[in-house]
């Protein structure tokens, strides 16, 4: 069980500088990707400034608590995005997933290790700069330090559960072939009920009870409450149970959903 345990973490690690190279190929594109991210940062703290000219508080955040949160918010997602299901989705396409379901191990682990070698191309090169930058430049609050250790673990799951809802819809695939605009609609709703683009305390009470319900708010909104202090301790450690628990009910839900989808190729004579 340990040399099995060992030969798929050095398999996980090889697919990790693969996914790594991949994005030293194309630095120019990367480059771009990555020095957008500081416009759209910006672009979002002058709206909310205009919009909190006339108010000193909405919905609990007040003018730095806000620019705060918009800031680490798209700061994470560099930290978060990965394109595992466009990748995915393009290999069922063509055919080519029939040479990674041969492989010895799980479809996920490949995937998995591919999306852990670019995010630590995109955390060297994108996130920390960018953390660094605003943090320095005064328009970030510093994360609370009581909470500091829960927060680290809940962003770690926050990028699981999205490596787990990109992969699953990379599998949509297997069943409908082509997936690119069933992905750019869920990845929007994602971003929305995960409390990327404003705080689910923004929204109606009623919507934002149903987007409670989802996986998404422990993406951005659970841990930047972590990351302000508005959560004590105690509940901090509760959330991150309840986003563990969801990041073991997604990877169930993959798992079927690969299974199922890999015995239509076998049927379809893919």
């Amino acid at each position: 069980m340990l040399a099995h345990a060992r030969h798929n973490l050095g398999f996980l690690l090889a697919m990790a500088r693969v996914g790594f190279a991949m994005y030293l190929a194309y630095p120019a594109g990367v480059l771009m990707v990555f020095a957008s991210y500081p416009i759209v940062i910006l672009m979002y703290r002058f709206v909310f400034g205009a919009v909190y000219e006339s108010r000193a508080d909405i919905a609990g955040y007040d003018l730095g608590a806000i620019l705060t949160y918009v800031t680490i918010s798209w700061i994470l997602n560099t930290f978060y995005m990965t394109p595992t299901g466009r990748h995915l989705g393009a290999r069922v396409r063509d055919g080519q997933v029939a040479m990674d379901l041969i492989k010895p191990i799980n479809l996920q682990g490949i995937y998995l290790g591919m999306s852990l070698g670019r995010t630590a191309f995109r955390l060297v090169f994108a996130t920390i700069p960018l953390a660094l930058v605003f943090l320095l430049a005064g328009g970030v609050r510093a994360p609370s330090p009581a909470l500091l250790p829960q927060f680290l673990l809940a962003i770690l799951l926050g990028y699981l559960m999205n490596f787990q809802l990109d992969y699953m819809i990379g599998l949509v695939a297997f069943f409908l072939e082509y997936n690119n605009g069933i992905r750019w609609g869920i990845r929007l709703v994602m971003n929305i009920a995960g409390g990327m683009v404003i705080p689910l305390s923004y929204f109606p009470e009623s919507l934002a009870r149903i987007f409670g319900y989802l996986p998404t708010q422990y993406m951005f909104f659970q841990p930047l409450q972590l990351y302000l202090g508005k959560v004590t301790p105690q509940q901090g450690w509760v959330l991150v149970a309840q986003g563990l628990a969801w990041v073991c009910v997604l990877f169930t839900l993959a798992q079927l959903m690969q299974r199922s989808g890999a015995r239509r190729l076998s049927i379809s004579g893919g």
